[in-house]
């Protein structure tokens, strides 16, 4: 990103989101409404492709490039995630006996908790890695090439700043290339893998979830009579 915008309050940060947040927020809405009309994989499974083309969208970013440049997938993946919010929910209970909702309830929110863990620790530790590596190569032709590794190792970690002003000042410039070359870098390869996992849930969504394993009204009615 350009010097002059690498550093945000919260308060800006946040209003760089609200197109996501805002797009999750309306279209969540309307998915709840189609719930009941709507086979629930055919809105399950093109939210996860929307999320998919959203990263894709989002990906490449340049060192150059400024937070507008997001805008437009934070938008297509933010319709997506509202498609798929409301409709997962119904999903896990719908497929048990109103006795099991509450565990089928319990179990998918557990489910979730782990995945996002999961996702910012695998995630993170390869945005880390491509970090470092992409920095390594920025400094590798450079007078810093006999300090890259340490310097890369700084950036990766969240020290960018301080690797800046240790470096001599004629030579900082250098640093901060390599740490916006590698934070750029770093975040197109985990929007791509984001993509790609997206993609493989709208392709297994469309083919796993069946309306006949949900649990009918006549069903219920049926087992309530027996």
């Amino acid at each position: 990103m350009r010097l002059r915008k690498a550093v945000l309050s919260a308060v800006a940060t946040g209003v760089r989101f609200l197109p996501l947040t805002g797009a999750i927020f309306l279209t969540a809405g309307i998915a709840g409404r189609l719930t009941s009309r709507v086979p629930r994989r055919l809105l399950i499974g093109p939210g996860f492709a929307f999320v998919c083309v959203g990263m894709l969208l989002m990906r490449g970013l340049t060192p150059a490039s400024s937070w507008a440049h997001l805008l437009p997938g934070m938008i297509v993946a933010g319709v997506g995630a509202g498609l798929v919010n409301v409709p997962l929910v119904s999903t896990a209970v719908g497929v048990v006996e109103p006795a099991r909702a509450g565990m089928a309830s319990g179990i998918n929110s557990t489910l979730r908790q782990v995945g996002i863990a999961t996702g910012v620790a695998v995630l993170g530790s390869l945005f880390a890695s491509q970090v470092r590596s992409s920095a390594v190569n920025h400094l590798a032709a450079t007078p810093l090439a006999a300090a890259a590794q340490r310097i890369a190792h700084a950036i990766s970690t969240g020290g960018a700043t301080h690797a800046i002003t240790a470096t001599p000042a004629p030579l900082r410039g250098l640093v901060t290339g390599a740490a916006r070359a590698g934070f750029v870098s770093g975040l197109n390869e985990i929007l791509l893998i984001g993509a790609i996992v997206a993609l493989t849930g709208a392709l297994a969504s469309l083919a796993l979830i069946r309306e006949r394993d949900f649990i009918t009204t006549n069903e219920l009615a049926v087992a309530a009579a027996i």
